[in-house]
């Protein structure tokens, strides 16, 4: 394993957990800014674009980190599962 890359495996874990929080933060920015249905819009347009990116992704065989992706997805579905609303 290349320098590298053994840099890259040891550091994206924890970039993506504090990408994580970040996204949660924006989430609940939004909750509190917005009407109910601004932020359940968002969550509902975020997890829509976000699942069909991961899909063109996987599709034609692209090198995005699917772990951004799922990142976002991850922190959508936990927040709208918290306020009950369907994705």
């Amino acid at each position: 394993m290349k320098i590298k890359e053994l840099i890259i495996a040891t550091l994206l874990p924890a970039i993506k957990a504090v990408g994580k929080i970040e996204m949660e933060a924006v989430l609940s920015g939004i909750k509190q800014q917005h009407t109910g249905d601004v932020y359940k819009n968002t969550l509902q347009s975020l997890h829509s674009n976000f699942s069909l990116l991961k899909e063109a992704a996987i599709k034609s065989r692209s090198k995005i980190d699917d772990g951004i992706i799922d990142l976002v997805l991850e922190a959508v579905k936990k927040n709208a599962d918290a306020e009950g609303i369907l994705l």
